[in-house]
């Protein structure tokens, strides 16, 4: 009955760890200002960004999309008529390491879990066989 209690402890301790890294990680990805950055600092990063999009002609594509739905919904009160902008091809490796690395944080923690509840079934079982001895 004790390795039984035990074994729920180990459960209940892993699926508590397990939960925290996940909602921790939720709550950083929630998080858009990175952590170490003041809100003044953010605030300039986001300034910066915002001309060179207008220097380079980035974004343009979603404020497009944005009017050609508007128009055809008959959104925003009067018809807008979409100017054009260069188009902008962006390189890219087609790897993004910031997914693997989500990937590789899970499946450690699933390893790490089904790590602890071997373990914990294994005590369980050898406290059950063990024969105490008579000497």
């Amino acid at each position: 009955m004790h390795g039984l209690m035990h074994f729920h402890r180990i459960a209940a301790l892993l699926t508590a760890a397990a939960a925290l890294a996940f909602f921790a990680g939720s709550v950083q990805a929630a998080n858009s200002r990175p952590a170490g950055m003041t809100k003044a600092e953010y605030r300039a990063q986001m300034l910066r960004g915002e001309a060179l999009n207008v220097r380079y002609g980035l974004g343009g594509a979603q404020m497009l999309r944005g009017e050609a739905l508007n128009v055809r919904y008959g959104l925003g009160g009067a018809h807008l008529v979409a100017s054009k902008l260069p188009a902008v091809t962006v390189a890219e490796n087609g790897f993004v390491w910031g997914d693997f690395a989500i990937g590789a944080a899970a499946m450690l923690g699933v390893i790490l879990l089904a790590g602890g509840l071997a373990v914990a079934i294994r005590r369980r079982v050898s406290d059950k066989t063990s024969v105490p001895s008579t000497i």
